[in-house]
């Protein structure tokens, strides 16, 4: 009976603790935070949405700026969306792109599964992409909501599409291809 009692407090002091610490370390998910450019301006603005490829790190098309704008760098775990860009005019947008495909693990425990691990692991790099690009974005229509998105291809190294759609209708605005 004693037992029953220790080993009922022990589990139940086990999962207090471990549910402590995830609440007080938290988890690293990553926010969408609102940006606007024209707050205090009279102009028409359209609304761009950044779709990031994972949810659980930064991964796909981020937004830098656009007509070399002074853009805040976006605090941690965070991303710019919705961006709050002018209307009727064309813009030049600053995007990162950041692609990381996933590794292989064959294991360790004989001489073949390592080196299958080594060249899967250095075809899978190749696909790797981190690089900022320049996206031409035309007039976009006042108040409306577009969604920017980046896909990766198919192939070694393969290639890379980054996309503007119209949100509502789907229609695709702007893709551009690049490796």
């Amino acid at each position: 009976m004693k037992q029953t009692i220790r080993l009922t407090i022990l589990t139940a002091l086990s999962v207090l603790s471990i549910l402590s610490c995830i609440m007080l370390t938290g988890c690293n998910t990553i926010k969408a935070v609102p940006l606007a450019y024209t707050e205090n301006e009279e102009v028409p603005v359209a609304y761009v949405y950044i779709d990031l490829y994972k949810k659980s790190e930064i991964c796909g098309a981020t937004f830098i700026t656009y007509d070399n704008k002074e853009t805040p760098k976006p605090e941690k775990f965070t991303y710019w969306s919705p961006v709050e860009l002018p209307a009727e005019v064309p813009l030049k947008a600053y995007l990162h792109i950041y692609y990381k495909e996933p590794r292989s693990d064959f294991g360790d425990n004989s001489c073949l599964a390592s080196c299958c691990t080594v060249a899967f692991n250095t075809l899978e790099a190749s696909r790797d992409v981190n690089r900022d690009i320049v996206f031409n974005i035309p007039p976009l229509e006042p108040f409306g909501e577009y969604t920017i998105s980046y896909r990766k291809g198919s192939g070694i190294p393969g290639s890379s599409f980054v996309t503007l759609t119209k949100t509502d209708t789907k229609e695709v605005i702007r893709e551009i291809e690049f490796n």
